[in-house]
């Protein structure tokens, strides 16, 4: 309960929709986006410094909340045009992240299975030939290292499941939920 506070604390909730708002101070259109990046808005990689406060606050906001994320700018700046080509660049540059995320538990769904059956044919390999090849030291020896290689396989899967597949899908629903949250774009309050 102590940290539902904290959070509710942290960030405002638009009662219109029920969302919270995670709120970024601009001074111009451009700060959405990684400055070292010459393509358009519309292809364009987000800010990293950026990237990492939504992903930050994302994190703090339990996922059953769902999020708006509002672009604060300067009185008398905003565009409405430029405005629709930054939010369709923003939600662009998340779909492309997603579609990577999907490609990484595609590729360790691969390692995985390879690694499991890897793993179980060293050791059924070793089990197979200990009866056929004798019990002499350096048969056993060797038998025991393939023994012992086929565990490290299968805990290297193990491994890859439990927590770089867990890691991969927490990534992918955060990214999904900042995605699908509406950006709105207002002007920052003027200063007393």
């Amino acid at each position: 309960m102590q940290n539902q506070q904290g959070f509710q604390q942290a960030y405002s909730q638009n009662l219109d929709n029920g969302r919270y708002v995670i709120e970024i101070a601009l001074d111009q259109y451009s700060d959405v986006f990684n400055e070292w990046d010459p393509a358009p808005f519309k292809r364009r990689d987000l800010d990293p410094y950026l990237q990492q406060y939504l992903e930050e606050s994302s994190d703090e906001i339990p996922l059953r909340y769902p999020l708006e994320i509002c672009f604060q700018l300067p009185q008398g700046f905003r565009d409405r045009r430029l405005e629709m080509t930054v939010g369709d660049g923003f939600h662009n540059c998340l779909t492309f992240r997603l579609y990577l995320l999907n490609q990484e538990q595609q590729r360790l769904n691969r390692y995985v299975f390879l690694f499991v059956l890897a793993g179980f044919s060293l050791i059924g390999s070793a089990t197979l030939f200990r009866d056929r090849l004798g019990e002499t030291i350096l048969v056993s020896t060797l038998l025991e290292g393939v023994v012992v290689s086929g565990w490290v396989f299968l805990w290297e899967a193990v491994s890859l499941i439990i927590f770089k597949k867990r890691e991969i899908h927490h990534r992918y629903r955060s990214y999904q939920r900042l995605q699908q949250a509406p950006i709105i774009f207002a002007e920052l309050p003027p200063e007393s």
